[in-house]
């Protein structure tokens, strides 16, 4: 191994600093709070609790993640693939490691990994692994997994005038997705430009880029979206070049990948019979909509490929005019104009240019399909892929381009590029650490609670009081560091009735002593807050200017029915309402709520903590 990697030192050496500079953070997080660390790590990108709850499920031994935070539907086929957890749970399963502690090592690996991956496809699409293609491809890299946010010129001026600053780790810190859709996303790449490259390995570049696509399939629709519509547009691209055979090859890892991928698309095809499966996939983030969403960043990524194509083009044929010594030795013109011709087109198209033109339209075409397909699962979420399919592009005619015009200009480019992405990843993995620190400093004393809760029969539930964002935040980290599950939610993603929502929300407000009169005056001031425990779809959740075509009347009409619904909730016995679903334990924070659920129900407090305290709900878990 040692000939094979030695060329690629500065790769390996940058691959070190990656590595540290995502892992580092939470060890220096650990080593601050010396003895008062108690395994609880900086989760500080956006959802990291809820992948870490679904990872200990897996843990757990609910593989399929039917139901990932509720006791409740967990044999009914998942609406999202389980493979990625399953590949954290493995350390857990295989050698006793926690979760928690398998999700602080990955920050070490995975983004290092992605990095390799960003820079080998970028050797494949310059050429020869010469000293300036590595440079170009490690600034490549660079980009991709530290500087992301860089294309973001708002965020990075608020950021250089003090307005703000970066309050979470960088996009690849977050577990299971984006970083591993990333990694079988790239993998997938290198082995379909292999094959239209025309590869001796033809058998090899088919197995893995059929592999990629079906860990792709079990694991983020966003990665397989973007894979297949590269995929579709290469095709198309060698279709019209009439490469028959390499359209064959590219074209058998769709077969081939759904077959590896059989375990999850039976699944999908059970879920998709269950009466449940069209509001479930609305509550996904599905829309139906014929809505034009326009990728700036992709766009103006080609537009500025497409002139640069043109201008290398009439340059190559000026200069091949002046410098060919066939038609210096020629005195026929027609003759002349043929060979330039003929020596022009040997340089374009080339694959790089076609793979290129690929990835540019594939990335439109996955942000863009639902104007002719009508209907988009979250397109926002597809411009984790694209910038760094923009960047590939980019470093590509940087290399290819502007390099051969002018070698200075080249290398200052990336140079700016490489230092400005290593800064940028250092400012804000720091500011993110000084942000997090005291909050999950504070949130080491959760581990008793956890710890009792541990001591509990597996599959517990808990109620959790939320009346603030800190509560709402531990009922999200209860399934991630324990065996327990929650009561209320707002992550209704499952094949589950459409009342579930409703009904947690109800008994939420009731453990906060909403009264009959106060209920409007309560969802008028707390209206986002319902909208997360009744929303139908995304756009009613997250308030989603966009897709005026899509209706969202469901959401309207179950916040107007709220009030009438809790008044006669509240004529109900709670007990016996609380028992419609499994429930273990309620917790509370402070003496006002303590004293409600005194008030509501004669129970035992069985733990308290900080402020915290737990108490048992008598047992229901024989009707479940």
């Amino acid at each position: 191994m040692l000939p094979l990697l030695r060329p690629h030192r500065a790769a390996l050496f940058t691959v070190v600093i990656v590595g540290l500079m995502y892992g580092l953070p939470n060890v220096f997080f650990m080593l601050s709070l010396g003895n008062e660390y108690r395994g609880i790590p900086m989760l500080q990108t956006p959802n990291e609790g809820s992948y870490l709850a679904r990872i200990q499920e897996v843990v757990d031994g609910h593989e399929a993640l039917g139901s990932p935070f509720l006791f409740e539907y967990k044999d009914e086929p998942p609406l999202s693939p389980p493979m990625g957890e399953w590949l954290y749970a493995l350390p857990s399963i295989i050698f006793g490691m926690t979760p928690a502690a398998t999700l602080v090592l990955s920050k070490f690996i995975l983004p290092a990994v992605l990095f390799l991956l960003v820079y080998a496809l970028l050797l494949r699409l310059t050429g020869d692994a010469t000293a300036p293609q590595k440079l170009n491809a490690i600034a490549c890299g660079l980009f991709v997994v530290l500087g992301y946010d860089l294309v973001d010129f708002r965020t990075v001026f608020s950021y250089l005038s003090g307005a703000d600053s970066p309050g979470t780790f960088l996009l690849w810190a977050r577990p299971v997705n984006p970083i591993l859709g990333g990694i079988f996303l790239f993998s997938f790449l290198i082995s379909i430009f292999a094959l239209a490259q025309g590869t001796r390995r033809r058998n090899g570049a088919v197995l893995g880029a059929s592999v990629s696509f079906a860990l792709m399939l079990g694991t983020y629709f966003f990665s397989w979206g973007t894979a297949l519509s590269i995929l579709g547009v290469l095709i198309l691209l060698l279709l019209f070049r009439r490469e028959y055979r390499i359209v064959g090859n590219l074209a058998l890892t769709i077969p081939l990948g759904a077959l590896f991928a059989a375990p999850y698309l039976v699944n999908a095809f059970r879920a998709a019979e269950s009466p449940l499966y069209e509001s479930a996939v609305l509550r996904s983030g599905l829309f139906y909509t014929h809505y034009p969403l326009l990728n700036k960043f992709l766009i103006a990524t080609l537009v500025v490929f497409v002139a640069l194509l043109l201008w290398d083009y009439f340059l190559k044929r000026k200069t091949l005019g002046s410098t060919t010594p066939q038609i210096q030795h020629t005195n026929k013109p027609e003759n002349v104009g043929m060979l330039l011709e003929k020596n022009v087109h040997q340089a374009y198209p080339a694959k790089w240019h076609i793979f290129c033109f690929a990835l540019l339209l594939g990335g439109l075409w996955a942000y863009s399909q639902q104007m002719l397909t009508g209907r988009t699962i979250w397109p926002y979420h597809f411009v984790q892929y694209t910038i760094p399919l923009g960047m590939v592009v980019a470093f590509s005619v940087l290399f290819n381009i502007i390099k051969s015009w002018n070698r200075y200009v080249w290398g200052t480019l990336i140079a700016v590029i490489a230092l400005s992405s290593l800064s940028f990843g250092v400012y804000t993995q720091v500011s993110a650490h000084a942000f997090a620190k005291p909050l999950f400093a504070m949130r080491q004393s959760y581990r008793p609670l956890f710890d009792f809760l541990n001591r509990s029969e597996k599959d517990c539930v808990v109620f959790v009081n939320e009346t603030n964002p800190e509560l709402s935040e531990l009922n999200t980290l209860i399934p991630a560091f324990t065996h327990c599950n929650r009561y209320a939610t707002t992550e209704l993603y499952s094949l589950i009735p459409e009342e579930r929502g409703t009904d947690g929300y109800r008994a939420l407000l009731r453990l906060r002593g909403i009264s009959a009169d106060g209920i409007d005056a309560y969802l008028a001031a707390h209206e986002r807050e319902a909208a997360g425990y009744l929303y139908s779809n995304w756009k009613g959740l997250f308030g989603v200017k966009d897709f005026p075509d899509f209706n969202d009347a469901e959401l309207q009409a179950r916040l107007q029915k709220l009030p009438a619904l809790y008044r006669e909730f509240l004529k109900k016995d709670i007990g016996g309402e609380l028992r419609k679903y499994r429930l273990d334990y309620i917790l509370v924070s402070g003496p006002e709520d303590e004293r409600r659920v005194a008030e509501l129900l004669p129970l035992e407090k069985v733990f308290a903590s900080e402020g915290l305290a737990l108490y048992a709900f008598p047992s229901n878990r024989d009707r479940f």
